[in-house]
């Protein structure tokens, strides 16, 4: 979700990661995240409330996130 949001609304928007990353499909991205190389699954995206999340995980790179973000759009067919 975006900055605005997250800082206003209780809950966020989450792409969940796996580490099997043999198969790629267009609505996924390849990442690096806390140094290991991982799936991030738009087909997956999620509301949550904040009251789920205990701690950051870490932080992806910008370079990581315009992967996301293009596996979203490809997902949510917004191109």
């Amino acid at each position: 979700s975006n900055d605005a949001s997250n800082k206003f609304l209780n809950r966020v928007q989450v792409v969940p990661l796996t580490s099997k990353t043999d198969r790629l499909y267009p609505s996924e991205a390849r990442v690096i995240f806390n140094g290991n190389e991982s799936k991030a699954m738009a087909d997956q995206l999620a509301t949550v409330s904040k009251l789920r999340l205990f701690k950051r995980a870490g932080v992806l790179s910008e370079e990581n996130m315009l992967r996301i973000n293009e596996a979203i759009k490809i997902q949510l067919d917004i191109y």
